[in-house]
This record gives C-alpha cells, sequence and structure tokens, in this order.
C-alpha cells in the first residue's frame, strides 16, 4: 500500500464529484469499481483505506509487543520479592505518568491541529522533556525524606497479574470506547488507547515462557558465569520466547485491522476525513442497492486479515523449525 498514490488510477479518496455519486463498478466510466454517496472513488478509498488500517495496525502491535514483553519478562524474572524500589520512585512515577498523559495527550488533544502538523508534535516533546526533568527533581527531592528513601519490594508479577485481570475483563471494544471518550479524535490518540489495551496477549505469553525458560539448566549456567540481567533476557531468554510472541504479533495485528474498521463504522477514533475501510462501510448504509460499498472493502479486510494470519503461522512454523 506504499504505491497507493501511484494505483488510484489519478483519485484522492477525498475527491468529491457529486455529479457521479453511486456509480456501479464495472460501468466503462473512469471509476472501476464505482463511487459512494459523495462520488468519491471507491477503487481509490479501498487503497487508501488499506493504508490507514496498516499505518494504525502495525505501530500499535510493535509498541504492544515491546510493552508486554518487556513486563512479562520482567515479572516473571523478577517475581514479587526480587525488584525493590523506594516509596520517593513511586510517587514520582505515578505523578509523572500522570502528568504525561494530560499535558502530552488530554490536553493536546483538544486541537485538532495538534494531532498533525509538525507545531503540535514539537509541543507534545517539548512537554515530555520538561515532565521528565521535573519527576527527576522531585524524585531527588523526595529522597532527602528518610522515610520515603527506604526501599520495599515491589510485588511487579502480583501486580501484572491483577491488571491483566481487571482489563482482560472487559470486553476490549467496550474498554476501547471508554478510552476513546477521554481524547479527540486523531491518529495518535488512535494508537495511544489501542497500544494500552493489545498488550495484554504479549504479556502473558513473555510471562508463561519466561517463567518456563528460566528454571532450564543453561540459564542457570548463564547466571552462575556472572552475566547480567539485561544480557541473560536479551540473549538466552527472549530468542526462545520469540516463537509464541511472533504469532501473537501477527494474531494481535490481524485484530487491530478489523477493529479499527470498526472503529471507522462507529466514528470513533480516527478523523472524518481519514479514508479507511470502516468508512466506506458506514457510507453503505445510506443506500442499501450500493452494494459494492460493502462487497469490496469487506473482501479486502477478510482477506487481509486471512493473509496476515498465515504468514503469523508460517513464521511460527519456521522458527519452531530452527529451533
Amino acid at each position: 500500500m506504499l504505491f497507493a498514490p501511484l494505483l488510484s488510477a489519478g483519485f484522492h479518496p477525498n475527491f468529491l464529484d457529486l455529479s457521479q455519486t453511486y456509480q456501479a463498478p464495472f460501468s466503462f466510466s473512469s471509476h472501476w469499481l464505482g463511487t459512494d454517496q459523495l462520488g468519491r472513488d471507491v477503487w481509490a478509498n479501498l487503497l487508501y483505506g488499506s493504508r490507514t488500517a496498516f499505518l494504525v495496525a502495525l505501530p500499535v502491535m510493535s509498541l504492544a509487543l515491546v510493552l508486554g514483553t518487556g513486563l512479562g519478562m520482567a515479572a516473571a524474572w523478577f517475581g514479587n520479592k526480587r525488584l525493590h524500589f523506594s516509596l520517593a520512585s513511586g510517587i514520582s512515577f505515578v505523578l509523572w505518568l500522570f502528568a504525561i498523559w494530560f499535558y502530552v495527550f488530554y490536553r493536546s488533544g483538544f486541537s485538532s491541529e495538534a494531532n498533525e502538523n509538525a507545531t503540535g508534535l514539537f509541543s507534545r516533546l517539548v512537554w515530555l522533556v520538561v515532565i521528565s526533568t521535573l519527576a527527576i527533581v522531585l524524585k531527588r527531592l523526595l529522597k532527602t525524606v528518610s522515610f520515603l528513601a527506604k526501599k520495599v519490594p515491589l510485588p511487579l508479577d502480583e501486580l501484572l497479574l491483577k491488571l491483566i485481570e481487571v482489563l482482560a475483563s472487559v470486553p476490549r471494544l467496550i474498554l476501547v470506547l471508554s478510552f476513546a471518550a477521554l481524547l479527540s479524535p486523531g491518529i495518535a490518540n488512535v494508537l495511544l488507547l489501542l497500544s494500552l489495551t493489545y498488550w495484554i496477549g504479549p504479556a502473558r505469553l513473555a510471562r508463561a515462557e519466561t517463567l518456563k525458560i528460566k528454571h532450564l539448566p543453561f540459564i542457570e549456567a548463564a547466571q552462575a558465569s556472572g552475566l547480567t540481567v539485561w544480557r541473560i533476557l536479551s540473549r538466552h531468554v527472549l530468542p526462545n520466547a520469540a516463537a509464541p510472541l511472533v504469532t501473537a504479533f501477527c494474531f494481535g495485528l490481524s485484530g487491530l485491522l478489523g477493529l479499527e474498521a470498526t472503529l471507522s463504522f462507529l466514528g470513533i477514533g480516527l478523523p472524518p476525513e481519514t479514508p479507511s475501510l470502516g468508512r466506506m462501510l458506514a457510507g453503505a448504509r445510506l443506500n442499501t442497492e450500493a452494494w459494492w460499498l460493502v462487497l469490496f472493502p469487506a473482501v479486502l479486510l477478510c482477506l487481509t486479515i486471512l493473509a496476515v494470519q498465515t504468514i503469523g503461522q508460517a513464521f511460527r512454523r519456521a522458527l519452531e523449525v530452527k529451533k
């Protein structure tokens, strides 16, 4: 879909031609697959809509995989007693997290331009640097208080399991809709809220694989030789847990493609001018006789999801054979 501008036959997905509304496909016109209720070309919208789906799904699943894998491996390795933190660190981290959400995502999200132009992105980066600097200063100030500087065990594994239970108990679509109510439409905010819901699967797999691998003889030998935790996890644990994580990535990617279409169909998340397969399906509700507005995006979405899942299964078999 990188070549969508070259393959769209000169049409832009948002180009309106009210004299060509609801043109049927294959009718010997310049619109190969017909037009919608506003005269927009269906072929161009299919190409650009597929690109939008992958522009949302790929970064979200990549971030969710990194976040979930890191949390799952850390929780399984350190358990509930091996990792310690000070109350000063905990307080500063919670305040930093809230400030990042409010100033970088929530308040900036009220401006639709802040999601798209370079000025909005630069403003978010400035807030990120300022808040992080203030959090470091606050942490050092709090550590001057004796009882706040005292280190206590962090039940990381238990906290992760409880958080997963809470998030998994709510249907994903309802969870996404709840998060979307706190953010304005925009691709950056969609990436954020989807990443916050899709890390659960990789975290579960990474935790289970790490618990299984950490007791194997070669891991014990690596610990006895004095290797650092980071080196053991990155060089020995992660490669042996790659097969299920790659499969989870591909299946999560296919689920995100469908979820992005669902959100666009409901008019939530992405701006209305963004071309998407869900927007095309939503337009079909205005005219039930325009069958091409349902058939073409639905078939393309199903074939794309099937292809992604097939690639994931192929990768899993290749990694298992290599092991």
